[in-house]
């Protein structure tokens, strides 16, 4: 309802309430125009593709294509789910023990409707249009499934808005401004504004140290293996995700030397042959018998871990057949991470840890796991729990 309705509204109860002369024509109207709040003012946000996007009101239904967006909206203020209708059911798959943090901590998240996956091409148009959304966000992702889909084609058809945001492909270019987006649409632009303040100062921090660093030691030679042990052996980010934080810690990122343009894997034989002086694997929360760290072939990491249940599951991948004959792990040299900084806002962490894991001398000074709980205390809403980084003694 707009302003002038609602002040049309009031007019024709004031008069049934009252004579008729005294709502003449010729009776002077004293009642004070509403102002209208920030709400009801039109709206226009840029996304990381450069498009505009205008709306006439704020948004008040937000479909999250891709779930873990509320990695994001977490940081924002308030409920994570604030204006969320729908999410991506990659939360679930991907990230339960976050999630689960989460739920226990929001009212909105349990109203709002999980979907299927975009970026498996399972959401349909009809499934977006029942939840009657002011607008979808998605990932550049998901962009390209939804054009190849042609599922974008029928969102211009029908008028439905959308955005895209970007932790995945090009972190330290597209953060700052996905983590803004999103403020925006929620209402919550300066929130998102000392968020983009916060993580600017830390990569300028950690990218100044690993510059001098480099002036003299110079790069340091680091691979990483992702999701190791969870899936076949052996994948790496290459240029994106982690590997651009690699590089920007100051690492000859090995990765970039394994991929070719339809394939990330890579053998474990080759990765012998390479022998990485560094070695970083991820972890997450991918137990199915989590009180049971012997059938792990993976990290344990994330929410539900701890450091000694990390430290139990460190080398699991390493049984991997051949990998024994690696000298990183026997040097010192060997790493977990958490998964989920690859598709998040917080894998500044990542970068401070890879930066210290690399060159030590420079970052003696700086601890991601006790700086990634702090950032809990002052950006987060619920406590921090589990275990997010592990290294291997030599």
């Amino acid at each position: 309802m707009n302003i002038l309705r609602k002040a049309m509204t009031g007019a024709v109860a004031l008069c049934a309430a009252a004579s008729l002369a005294a709502c003449s024509g010729d009776s002077a109207d004293t009642t004070p125009s509403a102002e209208p709040t920030q709400a009801d003012k039109a709206l226009t946000v840029t996304d990381v593709t450069g498009r505009e996007v205008t709306f006439d009101h704020a948004p008040e239904r937000i479909v999250l294509g891709e779930g873990r967006g509320v990695f994001a909206t977490a940081l924002l203020g308030g409920d994570p789910f604030d204006h969320v209708v729908a999410y991506g059911n990659d939360l679930t798959k991907a990230a339960p023990a976050f999630k689960d943090k989460v739920f226990e901590i929001s009212e909105g998240a349990m109203k709002a409707q999980e979907i299927g996956n975009i970026g498996k091409g399972d959401v349909s148009l009809e499934t977006l249009m029942a939840q009657e959304p002011d607008v979808v966000v998605m990932t550049l992702d998901q962009k390209k499934v939804a054009e190849e889909s042609g599922l974008l084609e029928k969102m211009d058809q029908t008028g439905m808005k959308y955005v895209f945001t970007d932790f995945r492909q090009s972190p330290l270019e597209h953060t700052v401004s996905s983590v803004q987006l999103l403020g925006d649409l929620m209402g919550k632009s300066e929130r998102a504004k000392e968020y983009g303040e916060f993580y600017e100062s830390k990569v300028e921090e950690i990218k100044g140290r690993v510059e001098e660093a480099v002036a003299k030691d110079g790069e340091k030679d680091g691979l990483i293996w992702s999701a190791a042990g969870f899936v076949d052996c052996c994948s790496t980010p290459g240029k994106a995700n982690l590997g651009q934080l690699l590089t920007a810690a100051g690492g000859n990122n090995l990765g970039e030397q394994l991929i070719t343009a339809d394939s990330k894997q890579f053998s474990a034989e080759k990765m012998i042959e390479l022998q990485p002086e560094n070695l970083i694997v991820t972890g997450g929360e991918w137990a199915r018998k989590p009180d049971q760290p012997d059938t792990f072939s993976h990290v344990e990491l994330g929410y539900q871990s701890s450091p000694q249940r990390a430290a139990e599951t460190l080398n699991n991948p390493l049984g991997t057949p051949g990998l024994d004959l690696l000298q990183a792990p026997k040097q010192g040299k060997y790493f977990a991470v958490y998964h989920q900084f690859y598709d998040n806002p917080y894998n500044v962490f990542a970068l401070e840890a890879f930066a210290k894991w690399l060159h030590p001398a420079a970052f003696e000074d700086m601890d991601p796991a006790k700086d990634f709980e702090q950032f809990h205390a002052d950006w987060l809403p619920f406590d921090y729990s589990g275990a997010f980084f592990a290294q291997a003694q030599q």
